[in-house]
């Protein structure tokens, strides 16, 4: 696992849906053995938020939606988001974090 993937999410609740997750937190921690990770949902419409990044067009995710994924519920690889687009969540993720 490597940031800025695209994982299908799936908590074993009932009521939960799969999604789709974009990986946020650093190589060095997804190449570890922690059970958690950070990353944040894979929108399909515009969250009209200012820290919103469009990822291709269609997709967009919210970097103030930072939530911990459990690493053996993300199952199955998607995709990978491209460099700039990473770079801009990175922009926002700064920017909401205020670092």
């Amino acid at each position: 696992m490597r940031r800025g993937e695209i994982w299908t999410y799936y908590p074993p609740s009932e009521q939960a849906r799969a999604r789709q997750m974009v990986l946020l937190s650093s190589d060095g921690i997804n190449d570890s053995d922690r059970p958690w990770l950070l990353g944040t949902e894979l929108l399909d419409r515009d969250p009209h938020d200012i820290l919103g990044v469009a990822v291709d067009g269609h997709y967009w995710v919210s970097t103030v939606n930072v939530m911990r994924l459990y690493r053996p519920w993300l199952r199955e690889y998607v995709a990978e988001i491209d460099t700039e687009v990473q770079e801009q969540i990175d922009r926002a993720l700064r920017a909401a974090l205020d670092l």
